[in-house]
């Protein structure tokens, strides 16, 4: 009976001599066992270490511009394509699409919108963003005829979300006009 006090009180001294000290350098940046951390987009990163001649900037500090490839809208009208490209930064992925060869879209479409999906590597869809027809930009010619649409946006996302998109698809909702223009 007299040996579990005893136990307890030596696994307490122990564990209070391998105690580690948290030290706050400054808002969501703190040091842990000669580490430095930064709670970025409510997750730790790790940013070096105090024992380390340099300290490497974190990825997610160091912003880099990803090409998510190019997408075939057959589906709208044959050789219809788009193409996407992002950055991202903080919690946020800042993204350009563009749409080539559907310049006749606000001439058969009354409305409606086109549908950015962001995918993993299964195929499953991560998040997604809607862009109504009528935000789409007209990039014109010397002749001031369509040559392409685009769209610059962002979506807020945890920087897990954004390390697992590999691919991306565009769905639509677009309104075909009727036989009398609406």
């Amino acid at each position: 009976m007299m040996k579990t006090p005893i136990i307890v009180c030596i696994s307490l001294s122990l564990f209070s001599c391998t105690k580690s000290t948290t030290i706050q350098i400054g808002e969501n940046t703190f040091m842990y066992n000669g580490t430095v951390y930064r709670i970025i987009d409510n997750q730790i990163t790790e940013l070096g270490s105090m024992e380390s001649d340099s300290i490497p900037k974190s990825t997610v500090l160091r912003p880099q511009l990803k090409n998510f490839g190019q997408y075939s809208l057959g589906y709208i009208k044959a050789q219809a394509t788009s193409t996407l490209l992002g950055v991202y930064r903080g919690d946020v992925l800042y993204y350009k699409l563009e749409i080539n060869d559907l310049n006749d879209l606000r001439d058969r479409f009354s409305g409606g919108a086109i549908t950015l999906n962001f995918l993993d590597s299964y195929g499953f869809e991560i998040q997604k963003t809607d862009i109504p027809m009528s935000d789409l930009v007209s990039v014109l010619n010397d002749s001031n005829k369509t040559i392409r649409f685009e769209f610059n946006g962002k979506v807020q996302m945890s920087s897990e979300m954004h390390r697992s998109i590999i691919a991306y698809s565009v769905s639509s909702s677009l309104r075909k006009k009727s036989y009398f223009g609406w």
